[in-house]
């Protein structure tokens, strides 16, 4: 994917919507933000670690080496961030965005021991990290839908109650990496959330910091076990993200929407 800065990447796709409330200086017309602007809003926002340390974004290749990337976020607050990268500018607004439930991966990174081979419990964490999407569901039966991964029903028979009672939030900054050349197959892991109907009448800022607060609690108090406890989300299955997800036959792709064999996912 061409490093090239755009400043326009916020109009690609909806699936940048969670991003739509940050500040439009984080969105240049000419260059990238450097760590320094990133500090002003994080500061801005009194960023912190599970520790209360605050959190700086530092240039790669400046911190010590003696550290790994997880534990100098934990026990100094500095993220090492790569310039003129969209992983790791995404990664930055994905702090901005979902304070708490950054920390509380980080901190659960360190409960999970930093060995040299990831166990099931990091790969679980990761997994959320690069790849999660935070899926609001005032309705629990529409959850289940989901999690069986009966795609027409909920989607096509359902729809309606979808877009009233739903709502997908991407918390992975590597699937915002992916939004800026989305694909049919592109695929999250979600985690369930429940609201109350009146949840969706907030506004977009408002719904983050109320799913951030119950994400990050959830992940301290049931840390997840095996990346299986997130269920699959074909995202162009989502209203609203593609023409295609128009047209029920779109749901009828075996190789986009596939069938589930259960586990213990979270809900």
């Amino acid at each position: 994917m061409s490093h090239a800065w755009s400043p326009h990447w916020r109009a690609v796709s909806p699936l940048f919507a969670p991003l739509l409330p940050l500040p439009a200086s984080l969105c240049r017309t000419t260059d990238w933000p450097d760590c320094a602007e990133l500090n002003r809003h994080a500061a801005a926002r009194g960023l912190v670690n599970t520790l209360g340390l605050p959190i700086c974004f530092i240039p790669d290749g400046t911190a010590s080496p003696e550290q790994s990337y997880e534990a100098r976020i934990y026990h100094t607050g500095q993220v090492a961030t790569r310039t003129h990268n969209w992983h790791d500018y995404f990664n930055a607004l994905a702090w901005l965005s979902w304070p708490r439930s950054k920390a509380a991966l980080n901190a659960l990174h360190l409960r999970a021991g930093l060995s040299a081979q990831r166990n099931r419990a990091r790969d679980a964490l990761t997994m959320l990290d690069e790849s999660g999407v935070v899926v609001a569901c005032a309705d629990p039966a529409l959850g289940q839908h989901l999690i069986l991964a009966e795609w027409t029903t909920l989607f096509v028979t359902r729809r309606r109650a979808v877009q009233a009672g739903m709502g997908f939030y991407l918390i992975g900054h590597s699937l915002y990496e992916k939004a800026l050349s989305a694909y049919p197959a592109m695929t999250g892991k979600c985690t369930l959330l429940p609201v109350s109907a009146d949840f969706f009448a907030l506004d977009m800022a408002a719904q983050l910091a109320q799913l951030d607060a119950a994400l990050a609690l959830r992940l301290l108090n049931q840390p997840p076990h095996s990346p299986a406890e997130y269920a699959p989300l074909p995202l162009f299955g989502i209203p609203g993200i593609s023409a295609d997800s128009e047209q029920p036959a779109f749901y009828a792709n075996s190789q986009i929407f596939r069938s589930r064999r259960i586990t213990a996912v979270q809900i």
